[in-house]
């Protein structure tokens, strides 16, 4: 090999050591086991009970060295993919238009977070049986305003509307990428949310409100202050005398 000529680090990486299996196994069957108590809070569980079990079994089965871990890279993100999944199905479980066919605000979480488990099970399972890179180092900023994205969107929708609120979601999600245009990342933004209201509001017929309320603000609070109070009723479940 020349001198001038590095090895990739991305070669395919077949036996995973054990202390790194050791470590995925776990976060998955913690994460899987902490989603399976949630089931219990919703009225429709079974979908996403199912899914958390599933997950919580692979989960073993890697600590155990039962499931193999050839890509460790594809493996573990497309499990990533189906936890979030499972998470998406359980906050939207209270949402009208989870069951049967009839369209409601839950009905595209659902169909979404049923789409992104298929696609997140069909990556685990190439991870599992074809050669791939092992999990490097990655940068914590892009994950973090993803999910600060999608918070300001869960919200916004209901006090600020759609509007501002796919907006400022899309906006700040873009954000993680240290790539970012801002130019072409708010032109963007801008017809993202111009797509969401056509299709959500015009073409669906879903009952989304697109302005801001007149008391917008006091709406926003309230729901911080239901959120602290669901909190602190969780605690002194667990914790009794909380």
């Amino acid at each position: 090999m020349a001198e001038d000529v590095k090895p990739s680090r991305n070669v395919p990486h077949v036996n995973e050591p054990i202390t790194n299996r050791l470590k995925g196994g776990v976060i998955i069957t913690v994460l899987s086991l902490l989603l399976l108590l949630g089931t219990f809070y919703i009225s429709s569980p079974t979908v996403p009970r199912v899914m958390a079990i599933l997950a919580a079994v692979v989960g073993v089965a890697v600590i155990a060295g039962l499931a193999p871990v050839r890509s460790p890279q594809d493996f573990y993100g497309g499990l990533a993919l189906v936890l979030l999944a499972t998470f998406a199905l359980i906050a939207s479980a209270e949402l009208p238009g989870q069951r049967g066919f009839a369209f409601g605000p839950g009905t595209a979480p659902r169909l979404f977070a049923i789409i992104l488990a298929g696609l997140g099970a069909a990556i685990a399972l190439i991870g599992a049986f074809s050669d791939g890179p092992r999990i490097d180092r990655y940068n914590i900023r892009g994950p973090i305003l993803v999910i600060v994205g999608i918070s300001i969107f869960a919200a916004l929708i209901r006090p600020f509307g759609l509007v501002i609120a796919s907006y400022l979601a899309f906006v700040v999600s873009n954000s993680g990428s240290k790539e970012v245009r801002w130019i072409e990342c708010l032109i963007a933004g801008a017809v993202m949310t111009l797509f969401c209201v056509l299709l959500f509001v015009y073409l669906l017929n879903l009952p989304f409100q697109l302005w801001p309320q007149g008391n917008a603000t006091q709406l926003l609070l309230n729901q911080f202050a239901d959120i602290l109070k669901t909190f602190v009723s969780l605690g002194r479940k667990f914790v009794p005398g909380l």
